[in-house]
């Protein structure tokens, strides 16, 4: 009786291990075909899911607006030449020869009769009431003196060029630079050549001003 016992025990031992060993793999392998099937449905569902055709942005090209054209000359109304509403004094009979020559060199083409043939008296003094009336008598000079640049002309070049320039006491042109350019090299040597084709100028008058005379004034090159 009891070695049948004996030879049964084993024999369930053995069964009981193979049941928990199916029961192992079939755990193992439900998890695995878990994993399968969630990886197999992610791949499905990225793959069906539906979006938008891909297009491809053309960028618009941008409009390049034109800058205005700034014209500064024609805006600088107040040094302009009026030469017909300037009323000038006759030229006195007894003007010294030698003062008529030294101002006779500029070269007075294209301005009225009256500013060509103007001529200060001796010393400078007796005509100029104001310190206003001798810078009018200085830029007129100039500009009587300023010559258009032909190339500039060809290139249809404008501008204004801001000459400083000091007088000694007896009219006598010391120095002369640029003193605003107008960024046209052909008018800034122009308006410099202007001041001092214009010099000697008639002497300052000592009650107006004290010494060397030290004074900036524009010079515009305007095509009509």
């Amino acid at each position: 009786m009891s070695l049948e016992n004996d030879e049964k025990q084993p024999n369930w031992v053995l069964w009981a291990m193979v049941v928990v060993s199916l029961g192992i793999h079939l755990v193992i392998f439900v998890r695995i075909a878990d994993l399968y099937d969630s990886d197999t449905r992610r791949v499905i569902e990225l793959t069906v899911r539906e979006e938008n055709p891909w297009q491809r942005s053309i960028p618009q090209p941008r409009m390049h607006r034109k800058a205005p054209e700034v014209n500064e000359v024609s805006k600088i109304d107040a040094a302009k030449p009026e030469v017909p509403d300037i009323k000038m004094d006759p030229v006195d009979a007894d003007v010294p020869d030698t003062i008529s020559e030294e101002i006779s060199a500029p070269d007075t083409t294209g301005l009225s009769a009256d500013v060509a043939d103007w001529q200060p008296d001796a010393g400078g003094a007796g005509r100029y009431v104001t310190r206003k009336d001798y810078f009018e008598m200085l830029r007129l000079k100039i500009e009587s003196s300023k010559e258009y640049p032909e190339s500039a002309r060809r290139k249809q070049l404008q501008g204004r060029v801001v000459v400083g320039f000091t007088l000694d006491p007896d009219g006598t042109l010391s120095s002369a630079e640029i003193v605003e350019s107008s960024r046209h090299p052909e008018l800034d040597r122009a308006a410099l050549k202007a001041v001092k084709q214009a010099a000697p100028f008639p002497r300052p008058p000592g009650r107006l001003f004290d010494g060397p005379l030290r004074m900036n004034i524009p010079v515009l090159f305007e095509l009509r």
